[in-house]
């Protein structure tokens, strides 16, 4: 293993974060065609997500530079009968893609939702994002035949 693979903490992240946080929300919306990037709005989901007793938001550090994050909070599955956790935000700086550190996150994120008790995890990515796609398939996440479905609430 790499030096700098082994300098990278995984931790969770704290409002001194929210900065780092809303960057990698942007680089991930350019990617997603679903969302737009709106940095007020990023940075209060996160917010909440902070401050939310059932979600965690994890980072990847190195050297106290914030290289990558994932998002993660319960839901209550009736196919589960218990509780299930939702994976939303997982991204990595480019420069540190295909080096393990989206494998740690993860890893970081399957153990937090174990902790809590959660008898699955589910997760959420863009149908033609094929790296990440493949990076999912990779460590061990499957393909179902549900489809994620949204309605947005009109302003009135």
């Amino acid at each position: 293993m790499s030096e700098p693979y082994e300098k990278i903490c995984i931790r969770q992240a704290r409002e001194a974060d929210l900065t780092g946080l809303v960057f990698l929300l942007e680089l991930l919306f350019s990617i997603e065609k679903d969302f737009s990037f709106d940095a007020d709005k990023q940075r209060q989901g996160l917010i909440l997500l902070l401050q939310h007793s059932q979600a965690a938001v994890l980072v990847a550090e190195r050297a106290g530079r914030i290289i990558g994050m994932c998002t993660a909070q319960l839901c209550i599955s009736t196919a589960e009968g218990g509780l299930s956790a939702l994976v939303e935000d997982v991204v990595v700086l480019p420069a540190w893609q295909q080096q393990g550190t989206g494998r740690r996150l993860m890893e970081a994120i399957a153990t937090w939702a174990a902790e809590q008790g959660a008898g699955r995890i589910q997760l959420l990515a863009d149908r033609n994002n094929s790296r990440a796609l493949g990076f999912y398939n990779q460590i061990g996440y499957q393909s179902t035949e549900l489809i994620c479905l949204r309605k947005i609430k009109e302003i009135e």
